[in-house]
């Protein structure tokens, strides 16, 4: 058996660059794991079955990325992997933007890795989940990354910020395809700032040149929901200095200027701190 923390992320910088042949669209994104994550517990079966409890499921168990992950291990590695049961504790919410399905599929590739004795390197991890989603290859890293293609080639970044977050969930849910969907169909003004500059402020832990380059194609998309407005606004007034979408959405993410007031309450959804050291 063994327990691991499935993290969630956030994206610095999201440029959709355009629609791709295959369906899928050309993005280039900086991805950034936060402490925020789920915890997933395996244990190996001798029954060739992936049983997943824990939350309640709003799909049919096969379709659950968990499920996936551990049926791509199956076809490609046969006998060597066996039955699985995946207990998990969910924290991170669904449809947020954080990728939490994702790092659920990664987190499951890692932890076949390890029961199994397969000794995959995480490049092969990577590639492994680039075939279960986009976000799953960065999972499959962690870290701090630039994401190009369809969001599956990943470069990643030696860096670690000294910066802190605030999150904001408001409680809707955004579907990724409407988004896109939506996004094609505006007229997009180029970002004021490259990926560059992004990273150039994260490896120097400068918050107000990274609220000046922060970037988020999706957030054309909302601009105008109660939810985004309002959100960005309640985490401006509690001394963020930039406020910006994750993902597609729905997770607003508040920049703050230095580490937090140590007796500020961490607990409840209003006040979800993370330092990313």
């Amino acid at each position: 058996m063994i327990r691991l923390a499935s993290p969630a992320k956030i994206n610095w910088y999201l440029r959709v660059i355009g629609r791709r042949t295959d369906g899928f669209h050309d993005i280039e994104t900086i991805f950034q794991e936060i402490p925020l994550s789920d915890e997933m517990t395996f244990a190996l079966t001798e029954e060739p079955l992936c049983r997943i409890a824990g939350f309640e499921a709003t799909l049919p168990a096969e379709q659950n990325l968990i499920h996936k992950a551990w049926s791509l291990m199956r076809a490609e590695f046969g006998a060597a992997i066996p039955g699985l049961n995946v207990e998990v504790t969910k924290r991170i919410p669904a449809g947020g933007g954080l990728g939490g399905g994702s790092s659920n599929a990664a987190t499951t590739l890692k932890a076949l890795n390890h029961l199994c004795n397969l000794g995959l390197d995480t490049p092969t991890l990577s590639r492994l989940g680039a075939r279960l989603g986009s976000d799953v290859a960065f999972f499959a890293h962690g870290g701090v990354a630039l994401a190009t293609g369809r969001g599956e080639v990943i470069t990643p970044l030696p860096i670690r910020p000294q910066l802190s977050i605030r999150l904001d969930f408001p409680g809707e849910h955004v579907s990724t395809a409407e988004a896109y969907a939506r996004l094609g169909a505006m007229k997009r003004p180029a970002p004021t700032a490259t990926a560059s500059d992004v990273i150039d402020a994260l490896r120097r832990s400068d918050p107000q040149a990274l609220a000046h380059t922060i970037h988020n194609d999706f957030e054309l998309v909302v601009a105008d929901r109660p939810w985004f407005v309002d959100g960005c606004a309640r985490l401006k007034s509690r001394g963020c200095l930039r406020a910006f979408l994750s993902g597609s959405g729905s997770t607003i993410v508040g920049l703050l200027p230095g580490p937090p007031a140590h007796d500020e309450n961490r607990d409840t959804p209003s006040a979800m701190i993370y330092n990313l050291t």
